[in-house]
């Protein structure tokens, strides 16, 4: 689980998960209709609270992705407290002793869409009559697959995805009374219970080698880690998917990953797909593949927030993009061949270039910021999308061709941090507190500060906090937030779902001035217009525009 620890709390060592086979300490009750019985598999020490136990299987039944590399997402359904105990059970399943406290329906969603999506109930209990905080409450967790959805959908076939099993329940158990001969008092343990389909019954014990044991063990292992982290005071510290639906892109995604392995030329054989057809066709010394599945990956993000800040030409940007320091050109290939106008440009034209069909715009050219952007002219088309994906030294001037392009906005995915002049290698970077003033408060924050921080809520649930101390690409990206705040634009940052270390994309959409009215706004205006020509006249001494190699001259 990625995250921060929280300051106010000391750090305790981490308590070391141990696995046992599971007794029947306490039997749950049984499920109605159910034909086998509940079969405790293991259980382990719980060095953490009740309510951190609660938690942590929330996580992992909002994102079941993290136990499971088949698994794309669930799609909640259902998202309950269930307080009123008359109304819980009208809904869920009773338990004798145990009152429904919440109710989640989730369908999972598997990586290969034709294994067929499974819904599920997972609904959490706690001893009846007692509070989540009392030493002797008892929480549990059951896990049921809606066998008659799959009884219609899939024949009642359990999905390969999920464990091949009827119900599963986790269990928060309270420690036992102590005695007088204990040499430590006894802790509470958490157990995971399984309940066997019909037509595959269960060794009682499972052995240890049995797929269903070892499965356990991974699920109940994950979970006692995310409950410890949570004891500890470890905080979430990368958010995704705040700029763009993650069900929206996931979708686009594989409909698009989908597309790119199809055939491109299905009567011809042997039948070539087009990652085949990038291995043997491939002019770089990169890895296509990688690049390939990166590509498409941001490609279907792109598509998605177009969307939303297109609607009027039917998402498309009104400049068309421009894709500044290309590469390879596999971006440009794939949104024109998905029908958005737009071209890349770089210093040299690559090999790969010339395998593209349908063929995109490529240009070479050496750009020279400091000269194009002292110009009269708008660098680029009024209305373009700047995309910079690795632009290396062109990362830091995207925000300033942005600002000298009329009604523009950008995408900066940074690699290789560089100022306007020279590589950045600072390892602390602050932005300065009247940059923060200027930033409107979000509608709502999934991190809130602390009320003695001094953290804009704005930049609080992104990878690089407002002041860092987690090295150089922590702070370059407070660099180019600032950067972006100097020249108008309301840093938007997202922790992008693609294959890469370096992931975390920078929009700029949103003007610092969209909700000033007259002389304000004006006044904001001209400020950004007098730092953009200064910080252009700044760099002009120490960029050196460099020139296009081999034969780039001459495309």
């Amino acid at each position: 689980m990625a995250g921060t620890k929280n300051p106010s709390k000391a750090p305790t060592p981490r308590a070391r998960f141990v696995g046992v086979p599971a007794t029947a300490s306490s039997t749950l009750p049984s499920l109605p209709s159910a034909v086998t019985s509940w079969l405790p598999a293991l259980s382990a020490a719980a060095p953490f609270s009740l309510s951190n136990f609660y938690h942590a299987v929330e996580i992992q039944t909002l994102n079941p992705e993290y136990n499971s590399s088949t698994i794309l997402r669930a799609d909640i359904l259902v998202n309950e407290d269930l307080e009123d105990q008359e109304q819980a059970k009208q809904s869920v399943i009773e338990m004798e002793s145990y009152d429904c406290v919440r109710r989640i329906r989730r369908k999972l969603q598997p990586k290969q869409t034709r294994d067929g999506s499974m819904e599920q109930e997972c609904l959490f209990y706690r001893t009846a009559g007692s509070e989540e905080d009392a030493e002797d409450a008892e929480g549990l967790v059951l896990l049921l697959p809606d066998f008659e959805l799959l009884q219609r959908d899939n024949g009642g076939v359990v999905p390969y995805y999920h464990p091949q099993l009827a119900a599963l329940a986790f269990r928060y158990l309270p420690p036992p009374p102590s005695t007088s001969t204990d040499s430590e008092p006894p802790s509470a343990s958490i157990q995971l219970d399984v309940l066997a389909l019909p037509s595959s019954p269960l060794p009682t014990p499972l052995p240890l080698d049995h797929r269903i044991y070892r499965t356990a063990l991974a699920l109940l292992k994950s979970l006692h880690s995310v409950a410890c982290g949570l004891d500890e005071g470890y905080q979430k510290r990368v958010h995704h998917d705040l700029l763009a639906g993650k069900e929206e892109v996931q979708d686009l995604y594989h409909v698009l990953k989908e597309k790119y392995r199809a055939d491109l030329v299905p009567l011809h054989e042997p039948r070539i797909t087009f990652p085949r057809w990038m291995l043997h066709e491939w002019k770089e010394s990169t890895d296509p593949q990688k690049h390939l599945w990166e590509d498409v990956a941001v490609t279907a993000w792109l598509i998605v927030v177009w969307k939303h800040m297109y609607p009027e030409t039917e998402g498309k940007p009104p400049g068309g993009f421009v894709d500044l320091g290309c590469g390879n050109g596999l971006l440009t290939y794939l949104l024109h061949s998905e029908g958005y106008p737009g071209y890349g440009l770089d210093l040299r034209a690559r090999k790969s270039w010339a395998s593209y069909n349908p063929s995109p715009t490529l240009l070479t050219t050496s750009l020279d910021p400091p000269t194009l952007l002292s110009s009269p002219e708008p660098p680029f088309p009024a209305g373009s999308f700047l995309i910079g994906n690795h632009a290396d030294e062109l990362t830091p001037w995207l925000p300033l061709f942005a600002a000298k392009t009329p009604n523009s906005a950008f995408l900066n995915i940074p690699c290789c941090p560089h100022t306007h002049v020279d590589r950045f290698t600072s390892k602390e970077y602050k932005i300065p507190p009247e940059f923060l003033d200027s930033l409107p408060s979000p509608p709502a924050d999934p991190s809130p500060a602390s009320p003695s921080s001094t953290h804009h809520p704005l930049l609080l649930p992104f990878y690089a906090p407002t002041s860092s101390n987690g090295g150089r690409m922590h702070a370059y990206q407070l660099y180019l937030a600032h950067l972006t705040l100097i020249c108008g634009f309301i840093p938007e940052r997202e922790a992008l779902r693609m294959p890469s270390t370096k992931n975390i994309g920078q929009l700029g959409r949103k003007r610092v001035w969209d909700a000033l009215d007259g002389k304000e706004r004006e006044v904001a205006i001209r400020r950004v217009q007098e730092e953009v020509e200064r910080m252009v006249k700044s760099a002009k001494e120490g960029w050196k525009a460099r020139k296009p190699e081999g034969k780039a001259g001459e495309h």
